[in-house]
């Protein structure tokens, strides 16, 4: 049963769909999901929510009504995951919490996947991942030496960071309840989620009291071995030699032997060396650096483009980026699930649900009668799909 919406919770059910779990969306019938309006739109369908809602199945119901948390109820009695996305206490007032679902579920597992966690003061605040990773200590460090100004990153690392965290959590309590035949309780925080990825800053923090700012940490460009560098063509290049045999050979292949010792210099030196080599990098273009460096097998990277990622020859050898078949959109590239399996089944649904076009089934399944679905209907506590995309 899926209660999230946006980007967050709908990635992490969007990861377990593809592993086979049946995903019940969860939906308000006026509405639905906020991601459903977000453009581009293609056939009238957001692309976005097609991205992190395929193979779901869509039950729109009205939480408010006394009606609609009977149907939750009923359905949470056979599932067997519960995945909610508001804020603390909103599960409590719509009778659908952990505590009374258990009661009737022992077996279930319920994930709260919020902001800032079911505990601490800042439990209540809304907030998007911009401010979690501003409140994490993300965007302190996210920058360059010649633009000391936080950086907002390209993309939401908050957010799709917790939904693989909250997949791993769900798939962790499942195994759990496979020895002890009890479900149990996700407190799960995409504030915390984003304090954890700070492993690098935090170590050097801890160790040494030194407070990391953009551009002044090994990662974020420091030292000129791991650092980006523009080309003749303004594009640029990702160069991580950080093994002295890398460092030593990409010195020689740009035209600068005699900084094969310098790798580690002192601060002093340290910007002339990059200097040097930023002024060689930029004597040629892209093109003629990845015919210098190609066969070389240094972890020198150009910085591509989307459209270069859509067309690269890795990414289409990994499978990564699929052609699927939508109904009612037509062929249309996806995203697959991230990880390949010996054994396990992973699976690239194409079905995206429109607003309650599972309702009826659904509904059907819980024991509801023709009358009874078509009563619910009338009175607005269910939504079902009518003609068009929704």
């Amino acid at each position: 049963m899926d209660f999230t919406r946006l980007l967050p919770g709908p990635f992490c059910t969007q990861l377990l769909a593809n592993l086979g779990a049946d995903v019940i969306k969860i939906e308000e019938p006026k509405t639905g999901d906020y991601m459903r309006a977000v453009p581009p739109l293609v056939h009238e369908v957001s692309y976005p929510f097609l991205m992190v809602n395929r193979g779901k199945r869509s039950l729109a119901v009205d939480l408010k009504t006394s009606e609609g948390q009977e149907i939750v109820r009923k359905l949470a009695h056979r599932a067997d995951v519960v995945v909610e996305q508001f804020r603390p206490g909103v599960m409590a007032r719509l009778g659908a919490d952990y505590d009374g679902l258990s009661m009737m579920n022992p077996k279930l597992v319920f994930c709260s996947f919020s902001g800032y966690g079911q505990t601490g003061p800042y439990r209540d605040l809304p907030g998007h991942d911009l401010n979690f990773e501003a409140l994490a200590g993300i965007l302190s460090v996210t920058g360059t030496r010649d633009r000391p100004r936080p950086a907002i990153p390209g993309v939401p690392i908050a957010d799709l960071a917790s939904g693989f965290n909250a997949a791993l959590a769900i798939l962790a309590s499942l195994r759990l309840r496979d020895r002890t035949g009890r479900g149990e309780y996700i407190d799960l925080s995409i504030h915390d989620t984003a304090v954890s990825l700070l492993v690098l800053g935090l170590a050097r923090y801890f160790a040494t009291g030194e407070e990391p700012v953009p551009g002044e940490t090994m990662i974020t460009g420091t030292f000129p071995f791991y650092a980006l560098y523009e080309t003749k063509d303004g594009r640029w290049l990702s160069v991580a030699t950080v093994e002295p045999k890398f460092w030593v050979r990409m010195c020689e292949l740009v035209g600068a032997p005699e900084l094969a010792d310098r790798q580690f210099a002192a601060d002093a030196a340290r910007t002339a060396v990059a200097d040097t080599l930023a002024a060689r990098f930029r004597e040629k273009t892209l093109a003629e650096w990845d015919e210098i460096l190609g066969a070389e097998r240094l972890p020198i990277a150009a910085v591509k483009r989307m459209s270069e990622v859509v067309d690269d020859p890795h990414v289409r050898a990994r499978g990564l980026l699929p052609t699927a078949d939508v109904p009612g959109v037509g062929k249309v590239r996806v995203i697959a699930h991230p990880a390949r399996h010996s054994g396990a089944t992973t699976t690239n649904p194409t079905a995206v649900p429109k607003r309650g076009e599972h309702s009826e089934e659904i509904l059907r399944f819980l024991g509801y009668t023709s009358k009874q679905i078509s009563s619910l209907a009338k009175r607005g506590v269910i939504g079902t799909a009518g003609p068009g995309p929704k």
